[in-house]
């Protein structure tokens, strides 16, 4: 097989929009993190996952049964993607936030929001699949998408 890099290179060609995902139901207990490997998976039952690395920080906090918010960025939102993809510890400082009636944590100016509880999780390599059972779900704001193409953010 030829090297990672190029693998990568391979895997940037295929656009995906961009989501934070948010967990934890007390201040102190607060996760997010930007993920772009998010995917609907069954509207029978409603499930979703996404897949986050093994040697992520947090990646314990998603417990099978504890809450998830998915919430989907809009262009507009480019900056709020880069600080949950930064330093775990500055990712909630300045960041206006509502709760839903999950108490998770979710962003007013999304494009929406999907309210979840982690149903599973599988370890596939070095990334961890998080499969989660949708419980609510809304629609925001009709702006232009956040997307990630080539490594880079883009829009439509």
């Amino acid at each position: 097989m030829k090297n990672k890099k190029n693998l990568t290179s391979v895997f940037s060609l295929f656009s995906t929009g961009v989501t934070i995902i948010t967990n934890g139901t007390s201040k102190n207990e607060y996760f997010g993190c930007t993920v772009n490997s998010f995917t609907s998976l069954s509207l029978d039952p409603p499930q979703f996952l996404f897949c986050l690395g093994n040697d992520n920080g947090n990646l314990k906090s998603f417990k099978v049964k504890s809450h998830v918010n998915v919430n989907f960025l809009s262009k507009a939102q480019e900056n709020l993607s880069n600080k949950f993809a930064g330093e775990l510890t500055k990712r909630w400082k300045g960041v206006s936030f509502s709760l839903a009636k999950n108490k998770v944590p979710f962003f007013n100016k999304s494009l929406g929001l999907i309210e979840s509880y982690v149903e599973k999780k599988v370890k596939s390599g070095d990334h961890t699949i998080v499969i989660c059972r949708v419980t609510n779900f809304e629609i925001f704001n009709p702006k232009k998408p956040l997307i990630y193409y080539k490594s880079k953010y883009q829009s439509i």
